[in-house]
């Protein structure tokens, strides 16, 4: 199928479904026992439905996802797809960045990163040295677009008024359940100052959807769709959101592409917005890197 693809004004676009590998190859450190196979035949399989957006990040899997995803994208039109790949925290320092990126880049088999971003934000680094490596890496044609990662509101602004570069991305933990971005201003922020917000855990790996209050049930009615394809489509029909998921299960993804090619009604979304019970205005997750 033919992914949407949300488009800045500075130019850049991005689809609005992506495939993310945190946990294949390992977690924080490789798994030796892990079925590589799997991982790569899951991601070959997001590319033949049509998913062009892969995420991964140096610290997964000690970077080892980074190369289960270059055998993967082995033999496909790499113009076609949009690889994004992060530095970790412990390589925030204008060097480190530098050096960082390229073991990532020799890791995927690519030479470039469509997008490349800053993991978290470390507050003993000048934000303005990071930015300042990311620049430099977009001036060498290393990276094509630059972006951050759990990036608050302020953190992000300060961020944007140190980089040369236009930041296009901020990838945060956002789903029904978790509200953080909305509380901290950040949702409001990307949407006035022309950022995607790329929404990890969609759907919370699967809890929101164990037990799922009436207000989703009647939405899934309304909308012939499952729950999974609400909570997903509730995301992306949101101005400047996009999402990220990762399964190793065709059936499970194509579920995902499900949510996609149709909108949410806006008042729908604000129903959502405002009537999900239980909602969390801080995050339950200390972000990787």
């Amino acid at each position: 199928m033919e992914i949407p693809v949300k488009k800045l004004r500075n130019g850049f676009a991005m689809p609005a479904y992506g495939f993310g590998t945190w946990q294949m190859g390992g977690r924080e450190r490789r798994d030796t026992e892990n079925d590589d196979e799997a991982d790569i035949a899951a991601m070959r399989a997001a590319m033949d439905r049509g998913v062009t957006a892969f995420d991964t990040a140096e610290i997964y899997a000690e970077g080892y996802s980074e190369t289960l995803l270059g055998k993967a994208i082995a033999g496909r039109d790499r113009a076609r797809l949009l690889i994004s790949s992060k530095a970790s925290a412990a390589h925030m320092r204008y060097d480190d960045i530098l050096a960082a990126c390229e073991a990532s880049l020799a890791r995927v088999g690519t030479e470039y990163f469509d997008l490349y971003l800053l993991h978290r934000h470390v507050p003993d680094v000048p934000l303005q040295e990071s930015m300042r490596a990311l620049d430099t890496l977009v001036a060498r044609g290393l990276v094509r677009a630059i972006g951050v990662c759990n990036f608050s509101t302020a953190s992000l602004a300060e961020a944007r008024a140190k980089a040369s570069n236009p930041i296009v991305y901020n990838q945060v933990h956002y789903n029904l359940e978790f509200r953080e971005c909305e509380a901290d201003g950040l949702l409001r922020y990307c949407e006035d100052n022309d950022v995607l917000l790329a929404a990890w855990r969609p759907v919370q790996k699967g809890l929101i959807l164990e037990d799922p209050p009436k207000i989703v049930y009647d939405l899934a009615e309304k909308y012939g769709k499952s729950y999974a394809q609400i909570a997903l489509n509730w995301l992306v029909s949101q101005r400047n959101v996009v999402t990220l998921s990762k399964t190793r299960h065709v059936g499970h993804l194509e579920e995902n592409l499900g949510a996609l090619g149709w909108t949410m009604d806006a008042e729908d979304i604000e129903l959502l917005r405002s009537g999900y019970p239980d909602r969390r205005f801080v995050s339950d997750v200390v972000p990787l890197g």
